[in-house]
């Protein structure tokens, strides 16, 4: 005999759940490891006359694009510092944050800054180049 509803399963594992309540089922979930996986931006995505570069944080207060692009890379002999905002973009109501620029054909590196603290690859772009120094930067090519 069972103890309670059978309320659903993960469609992941697999793995029924049979319980008395919807948060009792949101509770098992989480301790089965059955948590959904946020859904991953796609980034950079090319279209007609732009780039859109997104990054999903929701907790962060600010996320920069800091790219090898003219329009980007207006530091032009000033240090580059925590206050320093190139690149900013904007952010919607689910922490996705978003950029357009206007790219023209060519090979492009960049990398997100995020609350001026942390320096991030695109998670959402596999394609990586040397930044000269023993780490990585995401590469972007626009045809």
């Amino acid at each position: 005999m069972q103890s309670g509803w059978k309320v659903g399963g993960c469609r992941r594992c697999g793995r029924a759940w049979h319980v008395v309540s919807v948060a009792v089922a949101a509770a098992a979930a989480l301790l089965a490891g059955c948590v959904p996986r946020p859904v991953m931006p796609r980034s950079p995505e090319i279209t007609s006359g732009e780039v859109v570069f997104r990054y999903r944080d929701p907790v962060a207060q600010v996320v920069q694009v800091a790219g090898s692009w003219e329009t980007n890379f207006d530091l032009r002999g000033r240090e580059w510092t925590s206050s320093t905002r190139v690149g900013v973009m904007l952010r919607d109501d689910d922490g996705m944050w978003e950029l357009r620029a206007a790219l023209g054909p060519g090979r492009y590196e960049y990398l997100f800054l995020v609350d001026g603290r942390f320096w991030e690859l695109d998670p959402s772009n596999p394609q990586r180049t040397g930044d000269g120094q023993g780490g990585f930067v995401s590469l972007l090519v626009v045809p």
